[in-house]
């Protein structure tokens, strides 16, 4: 099994494109990564799957991850504001903020940049969109030593396996 990480989607969100921050085929790049994952592993969105159309987007991710075996796992972003009850109909778990041990590692899985925890390893977080995106809620504290940003503009299009990601870090 494999736990596999992404941010930002933003389906549906065609501004960011006229903002300059994506273009080409980047819905089709992260629909084809969520596909890839396999059956019996582990996704953890951390948050903003989509701008409108979220029961279209939910009902199309509900088939390409659960329908297929995926074990879903939802940190709610700003812009993920629909009730907890809502995200259960498609989602495995839901919450605003996740910390687990990894491989040995304290890890505090955010949407937003967070503040340094107590005995944290590492923050893994998006909503910066590879540009510290309104860093004005998070510039006194962000630190590149703890924060891992996997925004999608700095990682790529797809989801990330964790262990991977990781590997970067020592």
């Amino acid at each position: 099994m494999n736990y596999w990480l992404i941010s930002d989607t933003h389906f549906n969100h065609t501004k960011l494109e006229d903002w300059g921050g994506r273009s080409g085929y980047w819905q089709e790049q992260l629909w084809e990564g969520l596909e890839q994952i396999q059956p019996g592993d582990t996704l953890i969105h951390l948050g903003d799957i989509c701008i409108g159309e979220d029961e279209e987007i939910h009902k199309k991710l509900d088939k390409v991850l659960l329908g297929r075996g995926v074990v879903t796992v939802l940190v709610r972003g700003n812009h993920d504001n629909k009730s907890l009850t809502w995200y259960n109909k498609y989602w495995m778990f839901v919450c605003d903020g996740l910390e687990l041990i990894y491989n040995g590692r304290y890890l505090h899985l955010t949407h937003r940049p967070a503040r340094p925890q107590g005995n944290t390893t590492w923050n893994i977080h998006g909503h910066t969109h590879g540009n510290m995106h309104r860093d004005e809620e998070y510039c006194d504290f962000y630190s590149k030593e703890y924060h891992i940003d996997i925004s999608p503009e700095l990682r790529g299009y797809k989801p990330l396996r964790l262990d991977t990601l990781l590997k970067e870090y020592k």
